[in-house]
């Protein structure tokens, strides 16, 4: 009986290390682009929750317009329901590897007189 390891076992070893290794670089690296992709929807969210609160601060004399903020393009469309509400739709869009993304949000504004 030999007290060491043989040639072969440790070329077996150092393969599967070496998959072992190499796999997780490669989730290692998917998972990075996901947390930049979720990242990015965060910070889309962001801006249109921000422009439906200076719509909702500005009730009086809110108007349809668009803007571009930190590579995402913010569109947002306003109209009077009635004397004491206003309808708010916010369109945020952003491009991810694989094409563009476009997120809509509707709210109605209560308009203190």
């Amino acid at each position: 009986m030999t007290a060491g390891h043989t040639l072969v076992e440790i070329l077996v070893a150092l393969l599967i290390f070496t998959v072992g290794a190499l796999a997780l670089a490669a989730s290692s690296a998917r998972v990075a682009q996901a947390l930049a992709m979720n990242a990015l929807r965060e910070r889309a969210g962001r801006v249109a929750s921000s422009r439906i609160e200076v719509i909702k601060s500005q009730c009086g004399i809110a108007a349809s317009g668009r803007e571009t903020v930190q590579q995402i393009e913010s569109a947002w469309a306003v109209a009077r329901t009635d004397s004491l509400r206003i309808s708010v739709t916010e369109s945020v869009s952003y491009f991810l590897p694989r094409g563009s993304r476009t997120e809509t949000y509707r709210v109605t504004v209560w308009c203190p007189g």
